[in-house]
């Protein structure tokens, strides 16, 4: 047994938060990566009985699955810039609002719509360091050729996105002031750039942006949780809950777990829960980065590691049980010795929900 459960209270808190912070800029709900592991379809009608109407997503499916669920009077902008004919045909089916990344993005959108007899409404999207989708700052001719020549594209909104807010502050507001002025060269050039809005979750709470612009985009501290440093009122949910599945002793000098990485010191009473990294549970990020600075950062942390000693707990009741040996893949052994519980007792682990896969059930309370 296992499930990721999520209080449905801290949802609606974080919400106001959000709101709070934003201020009378509109909140849009950032739902990629299944809600951010929290559950797209058992979230969205949390929203939607608060009254967010303005919805995100990053794959063209998740819109059409949006409206699916009733999502009928929201507008869903779409993240991904794409000129692949799939996923714009899945974007004019949802009349979802499309993000142009790109000039042949937006020469793909335009074309299919229009062969459809449809106008899209469409985000253009600003690069100011990301380096993944949308027209660099400087392309100012390309950014106002889609108001000019897409007679199919309806442009509603301009955004970017932050690549360094949830560690550099200043350099987030020096991007945010080269989105502002690409806006303004827009306006000069006679259009309209439409709905304006670049801050994400750690920007809106920690980069001190006083202009939030008409929007903030915001999808992680729904749930509580962002890499910035600082809970900023937010409160955290999503926990996975499990159970108690084997009880037994093992003698002195026996190893738990593969490679044997833990040897018993003393007869030891032992559990194991039928939890493990396929269900998201002491999943770590990769390392991807091999600058020098990083991998000094890298180093420190592990020595700091094996001076302190860290260990990982899971929660029985009131009692914090011990891991011991390698988590593996399906299941996770803990030292019982200094708990008192029976097969089939619950179990807590934390975890990060968007590590969860989704075939593992959402259960709000």
């Amino acid at each position: 047994m296992k499930y990721l459960l999520v209080e449905k209270d801290k949802i609606a808190s974080n919400i106001e938060t959000i709101r709070q912070a934003a201020g009378d800029s509109e909140f849009i709900a950032v739902l990629k990566a299944n809600a951010y592991g929290l559950g797209l379809e058992q979230l969205y009608p949390i929203l939607r009985d608060m009254g967010v109407r303005k919805l995100a997503v990053t794959e063209p499916e998740d819109a059409l699955r949006l409206r699916e669920l009733g999502a009928d009077e929201e507008e869903i902008l779409v993240l991904r810039s794409t000129a692949v004919a799939s996923d714009i045909e899945k974007i004019l089916e949802a009349c979802a609002t499309a993000t142009v990344g790109s000039y042949d993005a937006a020469v793909a959108l335009n074309g299919m719509a229009e062969s459809k007899g449809m106008a899209c409404d469409v985000h253009i999207k600003i690069d100011v360091g990301m380096g993944r989708y949308g027209f660099d700052a400087t392309e100012t001719e390309r950014i106002l050729s889609v108001f000019s020549y897409m007679s199919n594209l309806n442009v509603t909104g301009m955004y970017t996105h932050f690549p360094c807010a949830f560690v550099n502050a200043a350099k987030t507001r020096a991007q945010h002031e080269s989105f502002i002025r690409v806006t303004e060269a827009v306006r000069r050039a006679g259009f309209d750039p439409g709905m304006l809005h670049d801050c994400n979750s750690a920007a809106l709470f920690a980069c001190n942006i006083e202009d939030k612009l008409d929007a903030v985009r915001v999808g992680s501290a729904i749930g509580g949780r962002m890499t910035a440093k600082g809970s900023f009122g937010l409160k955290k949910t999503g926990v996975l809950v499990s159970s108690v599945a084997e009880i037994r002793w093992l003698p002195k000098g026996h190893g738990v777990g593969y490679g044997s990485a833990y040897v018993t010191k003393k007869p030891t009473k032992i559990g194991v829960i039928p939890v493990g990294t396929a269900d998201g549970f002491m999943v770590e990020k990769a390392r991807d980065t091999f600058r020098f600075r990083d991998c000094v950062r890298y180093a420190l942390s592990d020595l700091s590691r094996l001076f302190r000693k860290k260990r990982k707990y899971v929660t029985i009741g009131t009692r914090k049980a011990p891991i011991i040996g390698h988590v593996g893949t399906t299941h996770t052994t803990v030292d019982l010795s200094q708990v008192d519980c029976s097969v089939g007792d619950e179990v807590l682990l934390e975890v990060s929900p968007v590590n969860v896969p989704p075939n593992v059930e959402r259960r709000y309370k």
